[in-house]
């Protein structure tokens, strides 16, 4: 399914999240291509749960932040964020 199908049937969509200051930080080594890999990476998974394909460096960046931002999930989910 391409991005614009999947956000026109609106099934997952939180419309917002925690972009914390360490994921911001984890960027200052990359290019500008991995960059913004990275936060589509961050981006998709957050707001509507897709896991996007990515290079391994980046892959592992983003293996990195990804119990934060299921944690973060996790409690606005349960109400109580």
């Amino acid at each position: 399914m391409r991005m614009d199908e999947f956000l026109e049937e609106d099934d997952v969509n939180r419309n917002s999240f925690v972009f914390y200051d360490s994921f911001y930080r984890a960027m200052h080594y990359l290019n500008d291509k991995e960059k913004i890999q990275y936060i589509d990476a961050i981006c998709c998974y957050s707001l509507y749960d897709i896991d996007i394909e990515m290079d391994e460096k980046i892959e592992g960046m983003f293996q990195l932040v990804k119990p934060q931002i299921d944690a973060n999930i996790k409690r606005r989910e349960n109400g109580k964020a």
